[in-house]
């Protein structure tokens, strides 16, 4: 039962169940007419998929933009929880097992596998948040070692911003969850331990995304997902009317294609609650895909296909080595135990490895479980902490080996590992699906084979003595060490597909830039581990996050970029400064982003007068009724009759027109060169129409030097006033808005003065 739902472009209210009111989903989402149909300007990037890194690269461009970029986030599934499911209590959320085709129904309620493989795959969590609300939280760093195959700008860039990663997903500080005797005295006996394994190279503190230290160190509070940073940034969002909101959510929006056309993507076809649409795109606006590996690299092939896509595909090789040891061999330790989480390297001649060590000290083979679970009852905190008294401790040596890539890899090879369109199967929109052909080479079975022997030999070096340990497998503890192979997951179980949407810096060895960006497309980036050229042994999550930022910074500053030397901005968020003339106004829409609204008026900066100038501002417009103009060296406007102010503008200044129809009030007619975009109004005809389609970003470049007024509209001279008919050298600059209904945006206003010398020279 759905019941207060409106549909359309009037309010959709919380929608009441026979359960629950819906109040996160209808907080957080939109439905695609009010995002799309709501009157307001483009988008200037749209992101494909929710989940843990499309969540997480559009929170960034939203806040590297500062406000003035406008964001829609495209979700193939649907709302289902607000933060990772183990800070919630136990509420029956589970991540979904492998399997090898899509059953057609969901499983745990959102889990999919979209594509087809020769190895059992668990899929994607279609769902806000995606798989960030199951993961396990490990977010090692790629070392010097896993990076040798990186671009060295790359290499640098991931070095100096970890960090800033860390921070904000809780890795750092490491120890703010871990901690006490169980802890202590394990890191002590595991350092000792390692030094007799000759593969491993050093025990680290666990580098956990928890972001709160919890009273006892028995449970988290807060285990990282993306989706609260993307609420956070929607409800701040939401403040604003629709037709000027800067970041929207849509559900149920599965993008199936993008159109392109000469390199640039031009549309969005997606299916929305099952109807076809099209979100129309301009080649201003980034399209950012962040479904998933194989999802992204899917809708790549079937959109822009190149002979490169789909190669260089990674994943983990993944054990479980699960031993308990004599209480004893640690020393004394108190009767009660908070679990312990350390990070072991390791590295052979066939690649690298870590071993993600958990204990605790209970009677269960989980201790991973132990310590990710949230007890919110302190009965229940006292029933658990009483059950640690037990005469031995867990542990958990999980192995993640490195697989690497082959950028040759065909799919005629079936020995090796990549992906492509299936020719056999389509989706239940006409699509193609991709299948996936994963194989670990001898190389990596080597790797693999010795990193199991590393988890058994540094857990009987803990021990000490056979008598102190047992293993588990087969469902029951053991006496012997498990045989070989017997502790290994299936090949596709970890999550970690990689690599098959590579960064690099030619072209024609790699698919993207080293910022993100397609080669060959001009306004497509991807984010997630499909841009690594190489994986290492490190879970991909916390490089992958860095790298997404990197990203969402390339798309933010070509959009808002930074002055040049000697200029500087005119325009502020509290447009100080800054002052109305006439009727009308123009609203601040962003940091640096101004929108006109009714009139006729100007808005005039008031603290200086300007005489040899450059000035550069970006503008875009709609309609082709809207009409507006960059107003130059006027006198101050006086305050006798403020609705007749900005005339004097007008009379005694110039202005750099705005109107692709040149329409020329004294004959009523269109046309005119007088009145065009890129004319001094009635001073200096246009001689072209240099304006980009209504929707995108034009930019003016206006030098004043003396008499000489030159206008360069996108790059191109439109423009050239060589006689300034008696009207004044130096004064102000404002913004025009021209009548109600027309609505133009500006940003991005710089001015640099010249001096004496310079203006001497430019005029010459």
């Amino acid at each position: 039962m759905i019941r207060n739902l409106q549909e359309g472009p009037n309010t959709v209210e919380v929608q009441e169940t026979a359960f629950s009111l819906d109040v996160l989903g209808r907080y957080i989402c939109n439905t695609f007419d009010e995002a799309i149909n709501n009157g307001g300007f483009p988008f200037d990037a749209v992101v494909i998929g929710a989940g843990m890194y499309g969540s997480y690269v559009a929170e960034k461009i939203y806040r590297q933009g500062q406000g003035n970029l406008r964001v829609l986030l495209l979700e193939a599934g649907s709302f289902l929880v607000s933060e990772h499911v183990q800070n919630l209590s136990r509420i029956g959320l589970n991540a979904a097992g492998p399997i090898t085709s899509d059953p057609g129904v969901p499983r745990e309620r959102v889990w999919g596998l979209p594509w087809r493989s020769n190895v059992a795959f668990p899929g994607l969590a279609y769902c806000v948040g995606g798989r960030s609300l199951y993961w396990g939280g490990w977010s090692p760093k790629l070392t010097d070692a896993d990076l040798k195959n990186w671009p060295a700008e790359l290499q640098t860039y991931l070095k100096a911003n970890y960090n800033d990663t860390e921070k904000e997903t809780g890795v750092d500080p490491a120890t703010d969850f871990i901690s006490g005797d169980l802890y202590d005295a394990l890191k002590k006996a595991m350092e000792a331990a390692a030094k007799k394994v000759p593969t491993v190279d050093g025990v680290e503190v666990a580098p956990l995304a928890v972001q709160a230290a919890a009273p006892v160190g028995l449970f988290p509070f807060d285990k990282y997902s993306s989706a609260p940073i993307l609420m956070d940034a929607i409800r701040e969002a939401a403040g604003d009317p629709d037709s000027t909101r800067r970041f929207f959510l849509v559900p149920r929006a599965h993008v199936v294609k993008l159109h392109t056309s000469n390199g640039v993507i031009n549309a969005i076809e997606l299916y929305y609650n099952g109807q076809q649409k099209f979100i129309s795109v301009s080649p201003d606006c980034a399209v950012v895909l962040a479904a998933s590996t194989i999802e992204s690299t899917r809708l790549a092939l079937e959109s822009f296909p190149t002979p490169l896509m789909g190669r260089n595909l990674m994943a983990h090789l993944r054990s479980n080595t699960t031993i308990r040891i004599t209480r004893s061999v640690l020393g004394t330790l108190p009767k009660q135990l908070a679990a312990a989480a350390m990070l072991v390297r390791g590295s052979t001649p066939q690649g690298r490895y870590h071993l993600q060590v958990t204990a605790a000290a209970i009677d269960s083979p989980n201790s991973e479980g132990t310590m990710w679970r949230v007890v919110p009852d302190l009965d229940l905190l006292d029933q658990l902490m009483a059950s640690q008294d037990f005469n031995k401790i867990t542990i958990t040596f999980r192995g993640i080996g490195e697989m690497a890539g082959d950028k040759n890899a065909t799919n005629t090879n079936p020995s090796a590992s990549w992906m492509d369109l299936s020719p056999f199967e389509r989706d239940e929109f006409g699509l193609r699906r991709a299948y996936v052909n994963l194989v670990a080479k001898p190389q990596a079975l080597a790797l693999w084979d010795t990193m199991d022997q590393a988890a058994v030999q540094l857990a009987q070096a803990l021990a000490g003595s056979p008598a102190n340990i047992e293993y588990f497998y087969n469902g029951m503890w053991n006496a012997a060490a498990p045989p070989p192979g017997k502790v290994r997951d299936g090949l596709g179980t970890t999550h970690h597909e990689a690599g098959t949407l590579w960064i690099g810096t030619d072209p024609a060895s790699s698919v993207l830039n080293l910022d993100g960006q397609f080669h060959g497309i001009q306004n497509a980036y991807v984010a997630g581990p499909a841009v690594f050229p190489a994986l290492g042994s490190a879970n991909p999550s916390l490089t992958a996050f860095t790298l997404a930022r990197r990203t969402a910074r390339a798309i933010a500053q070509k959009a808002i970029p930074a002055p040049t030397p000697g200029a500087f901005s005119l325009l502020n968020p509290t447009l100080d400064g800054w002052q109305m003339a006439g009727a009308g106004r123009l609203n601040v829409v962003g940091s640096n982003t101004v929108e006109s609204e009714g009139g006729i008026g100007l808005l005039w900066y008031t603290k200086e007068e300007f005489s040899d100038f450059l000035l550069t501002v970006q503008w875009r417009s709609i309609n082709v009724f809207d009409n507006s103009g960059v107003f130059l060296r006027f006198p101050v406007l006086g305050n006798q009759n403020p609705a007749e102010d900005w005339k004097l503008a007008v009379d005694k200044g110039y202005e750099v027109q705005i109107d692709d129809r040149g329409f020329d009030p004294n004959t009523n007619t269109t046309g005119s060169p007088l009145h065009m975009t890129g004319a001094v109004y009635q001073l200096a005809p246009a001689i072209k129409l240099a304006s980009k389609s209504l929707g995108e970003w034009n930019t003016f470049e206006i030098e004043a030097v003396g008499p000489d007024i030159r206008v360069r509209l996108n790059g191109e001279l439109v423009s050239h006033l060589t006689n300034n008919q008696g009207r004044p050298l130096k004064g102000h600059i404002g913004l025009q808005n021209h009548h109600p209904g027309s609505r133009v945006q500006f940003r991005n206003l710089f001015v640099k003065k010249m001096g004496a010398a310079v203006a001497a020279g430019r005029a010459r």
